[in-house]
């Protein structure tokens, strides 16, 4: 099993993107989140588990050894995907899972069944987002 510690020394909130997923977790000021993959047997010793990115939007963690990543907190408590998500990026993105389910229905090469899941991602963005925007009322 690998791991990476990474923390957020930085006054702002930080996204950690967990590639090839691209799940989202933020990363509050002064927190500090682990990242684990694999099983339990151990990677070959010239194996990288991890490439770490740092970029504009955050930081990028691609897993090299399976394909999925458990992330916890400096508690051990295991963080979902879009764990501290801001508000303001959860609006954005809701608004363009809208617009994009929108512009599907005039798309004669997208299947009835891709539209579908459009439209219910769509949904189920607007439904997290009512959410998050009563809880912080």
């Amino acid at each position: 099993m690998a791991k990476v510690r990474l923390s957020n020394d930085t006054d702002e909130i930080l996204a950690l993107w967990t590639e090839p997923l691209g799940e989202d977790r933020w990363m509050k000021p002064g927190e500090q989140f682990t990242v684990v993959a694999g099983d339990s047997e151990p990677a070959p010793a010239d194996d990288v588990p991890f490439d770490v990115a740092i970029h504009d939007q955050g930081i990028s963690v691609w897993v090299n050894v399976g394909y999925e990543a458990v992330v916890y907190d400096q508690s051990g408590a295991e963080l979902d995907c879009g764990h501290q998500r801001p508000l303001e990026v959860l609006r954005s993105w809701t608004e363009s899972a809208e617009a994009a389910a929108a512009r599907a229905e005039t798309r004669p090469d997208f299947s009835p069944s891709l539209r579908e899941s459009m439209h219910k991602t769509a949904s189920n963005m607007r439904h997290q987002l009512t959410t998050a925007e009563a809880e912080s009322s």
